[in-house]
């Protein structure tokens, strides 16, 4: 699920909230907490790595995906 809802745009105009462009939630970018609208629950931090120009993403053996 992409969060941009412009090219390369994740933020509000104030810069303090991280937007979803699929559900229109709004988060706190330094915790994940949901700070508003359709949430289920907060973001979850997922480790990643960057090589040869290609980023990886590293999930927690127990991290299950939310179905929608």
């Amino acid at each position: 699920m992409e969060m941009d809802f412009q090219p390369d745009r994740f933020f509000d105009d104030s810069g303090r909230w991280l937007l979803c462009a699929t559900h229109g939630a709004v988060y706190a970018p330094d915790t994940g907490q949901c700070a508003g609208g359709p949430c289920r629950g907060g973001l979850v931090k997922i480790e990643v790595s960057e090589n040869d120009g290609v980023v990886h993403w590293h999930t927690a053996w127990n991290l299950i995906p939310v179905a929608f």
